[in-house]
């Protein structure tokens, strides 16, 4: 059976595609410069758009985006990752004294029974949280030469994407047959419309969750503040699952700060994520047309196939399977009688 000309550019895409993930098992590291690259480009991208919406010229703005992000990296590495570094350690034995000390029994005399379970939870999770820490430990102490090759490769897929833009996105389609270019500078342009939307939302998320942690916890635990900010910054470029991880210790350490702090502080913690959270969930269900349990499929099975980095980009992924059925799936099953 001859295949049309959508049902070809489906398949090209398809191989494409596949050929990528194929790349990304065997070698792990182009998988992080893709990541890394993907999402540093998406950010330069967000502050070019809007330097251009003020009117500064289109070289300028290049250049203006790429010294602004590229100077609160800098800015981080100096001044953030380095307190984040030192706190790493007392964060990790305040959180055990935390466990040790079983505060929840006081919150809970009314019910032992829970008590008891929650103990039984706790007990449970004190070895894991150690090994966890171990791990993370070593997996940075062995992968930081790889780390600094993603790095060098990630900066320099940012700049030369972002300065050659217009070259890079008009040179995608030629991968692709003469016949079929039409139709995939289409998928492509509304991907990439799709992609930027939802970087910009974890972007402005993620500032706001970690603003107001850095706030919250200036006075309930300044000694901690910067790593819970930062902790928060960078558990929300995972949606929904991203909560979840970054709630765990925050719960652990508030547990010393008497019942009604306690409550006071999660509270708090929960409302900025569910402001968070619906304004995702609407401009993603508006410029992607993506539900929450696709996107929890999408980060559990690409989670399990490529680890803890998986989870950064299992959302795009989700994206790109949602724009290819959009785009042509969708239509050639609505033309089978």
């Amino acid at each position: 059976m001859k295949l049309n000309t959508r049902q070809q550019a489906i398949l090209f895409v398809l191989i494409y595609a596949l050929i990528m993930f194929i790349a990304f098992s065997i070698y792990k590291t182009l998988l992080y410069v893709f990541v890394f690259s993907l999402v540093s480009i998406l950010i330069v991208n967000f502050l070019l758009r809007n330097l251009l919406k003020i009117k500064i010229p289109y070289a300028l703005a290049i250049i203006l985006s790429l010294v602004i992000y590229f100077s609160v990296l800098v800015y981080a590495f100096i001044n953030i990752i380095p307190a984040v570094t030192n706190q790493l350690t007392s964060f990790y034995d305040f959180m055990q004294q935390m466990l040790d000390s079983k505060h929840w029994e006081d919150y809970l005399s009314s019910n032992p029974s829970l008590s008891e379970v929650v103990s039984n939870i706790i007990e449970w999770v004190k070895p894991k949280i150690g090994e966890l820490f171990n791990n993370l430990v070593m997996s940075f102490a062995k992968g930081l030469p790889n780390a600094l090759v993603v790095i060098f490769y990630s900066v320099l897929f940012t700049v030369y994407v972002t300065i050659y833009t217009k070259w890079t996105t008009s040179s995608m389609p030629a991968l692709f047959p003469k016949r079929v270019r039409m139709i995939i500078q289409d998928f492509l342009t509304k991907l990439g419309v799709a992609l930027a939307s939802y970087v910009d939302v974890m972007l402005l998320g993620s500032i706001i969750v970690s603003l107001s942690f850095y706030v919250l916890f200036s006075f309930y635990l300044p000694n901690y503040a910067i790593l819970l900010a930062f902790w928060g910054f960078v558990t929300n470029f995972i949606p929904i699952v991203g909560v979840v991880i970054e709630w765990i210790p925050i719960l652990i350490v508030t547990l010393g700060l008497g019942l009604k702090n306690f409550l006071i502080v999660n509270g708090i913690v929960m409302s900025i994520h569910l402001g968070a959270f619906l304004f995702f969930i609407f401009v993603m269900k508006k410029k992607a047309n993506i539900n929450p349990v696709l996107m929890l499929i999408f980060i559990f099975i690409i989670g399990l196939a490529y680890g803890m980095v998986g989870t950064f980009f299992a959302v795009p992924v989700a994206i790109f399977f949602v724009t290819l059925w959009n785009e042509f799936i969708k239509s050639e099953l609505d033309n089978i009688s």
